[in-house]
């Protein structure tokens, strides 16, 4: 099917039922109204612009551009169209879809990202950033970041053509790897009710933003591996010169590279889990603990209430005393944690319950500190009772000037008022907090 690009083209009118839709079309998505005005304009007036057509085999041709004018056509049963017949070669066909979709006025940014993309694979093409950046009047950064728009997965992608999550929010899930994006795509959209009626919408950029740098993004800053290894794990090199680190990629990640953070949580655990293991290769008696509380499934790593971790930073004023964790005793150990927020950071800790320094906080209370507690703890229950009795009479002078019970819709329409006064990073809590979460952690329904 390939032929040589020459300069030969004809101008003519061809049978609709001659053309088919070229499969290499970038474009992805056509606005069924737009298509059926102007099927009315095509009705009345004709096609005025030709389409640019191949032949192909058995008599057909293949639609270079103008791939919609031929879709209006059927639309409005025209039996030909004017074309403009030209011998092309596939790759010349490909760099002119490409070129064209991109010169569209509509394009959105998912078929545009599928024609920069389309650009650079070109087989002997001579396209690179710079030279797309140039010719489409655009900056570097710019087509970077829109061509990794192409990274999003297949779901996600058809959601951002269906217009469920804008140009910004797609950016941001494409910065991450394919196995954090559903997790990134579900935290951006959220169910609201108003008036009884369930809708979905996208979260505010900004909150997105902000949800993935708290949920996503690994700060690099004080991580305890030499982030200039790239023998710690050969297969991932440095993290100094990786494109999934916000402070190198800053073409891609933009306003997130000012701050030093991993877009690739599972090779960042991967580098934790290998510095682990080379610091107790290195240092047998490390003491091995984890930041949770309770047993762990392995019973030579110490929970949290087993040890004291001891931190030997002066106190802010001179004169102030020292707290048992500011000092030193016999027992104490260097330990690596090996689970949890700190994991591969190493720390001293007593982690001996005889210990009179660290641990005398631990032993059996006297009769006089058991006192103390009860009489701590009748107070606090008092002031739970005050609050409630509070609340309860706030609540029955509100139903006092209602006049009525409030109905489920009354109800629901209050919640929606609170919880749009509330930051959007808070609802999650609140709705677990009142069990009104099931499934997905990003919709909210009310039982």
């Amino acid at each position: 099917m390939s032929k040589a690009v020459t300069a030969i083209s004809e101008y003519r009118n061809l049978p609709l039922a001659q053309l088919q839709e070229s499969p290499t079309n970038p474009r992805r998505r056509f606005d069924e109204h737009a298509l059926a005005e102007l099927a009315a304009s095509f009705k009345t007036q004709g096609v005025l612009q030709p389409l640019l057509v191949r032949a192909v085999d058995d008599g057909k041709y293949e639609v270079i551009t103008g791939g919609r004018r031929y879709r209006t056509a059927k639309i409005a049963s025209l039996a030909e169209v004017p074309v403009r017949v030209v011998e092309l070669s596939d790759a010349a066909v490909r760099e002119s879809q490409l070129t064209e979709n991109l010169l569209r006025e509509d394009v959105h940014p998912y078929e545009e990202a599928i024609a920069l993309q389309g650009l650079l694979q070109l087989e002997g093409a001579q396209y690179d950033i710079a030279s797309i950046a140039s010719r489409l009047g655009k900056s570097p950064a710019y087509i970077t970041t829109r061509i990794r728009l192409t990274e999003l997965l297949p779901s996600i992608a058809e959601a951002f053509l269906a217009d469920q999550i804008g140009v910004g929010h797609a950016l941001e899930i494409a910065k991450l790897p394919q196995s954090q994006q559903q997790k990134a795509f579900d935290a951006a959209i959220r169910t609201i009710w108003n008036g009884g009626t369930e809708s979905r919408v996208a979260l505010p950029l900004r909150d997105f933003t902000a949800w993935i740098e708290q949920n996503v993004l690994l700060s690099l800053d004080s991580v305890p591996f030499d982030k200039n290894d790239a023998m710690l794990v050969p297969e991932a090199g440095s993290c100094a010169t990786c494109p999934k680190r916000t402070g190198f990629n800053t073409l891609l990640f933009g306003e997130m590279s000012h701050r030093d953070n991993c877009s690739d949580g599972a090779c960042y655990q991967v580098k934790l889990a290998k510095h682990v293991e080379q610091q107790i290769a290195a240092k047998p008696n490390l003491v091995q603990i984890t930041t949770a509380y309770g047993a762990h499934r392995d019973a030579t790593v110490l929970g949290r209430n087993r040890y004291i971790a001891l931190n030997f930073t002066k106190p802010a004023k001179a004169k102030q005393p020292l707290s048992p964790y500011q000092k030193p005793c016999k027992h104490m150990a260097e330990a690596i944690v090996v689970d949890g927020a700190e994991r591969g950071h190493t720390v001293k800790v007593c982690a001996e319950p005889s210990c009179s320094v660290h641990f005398a906080d631990r032993r059996t209370p006297t009769p006089a500190q058991l006192a103390k507690e009860r009489e701590q703890r009748r107070k606090e229950l008092e002031k739970q009772k005050l609050e409630t009795a509070v609340r309860h009479r706030a609540l029955a002078e509100v139903l006092k000037k209602v006049g009525a019970p409030l109905d489920r819709a009354d109800l629901v329409l209050i919640a929606n008022t609170m919880l749009e006064r509330t930051e959007p990073l808070r609802h999650e809590t609140l709705a677990r907090r009142h069990k009104m979460v099931e499934g997905s952690t990003s919709e909210v329904t009310y039982p």
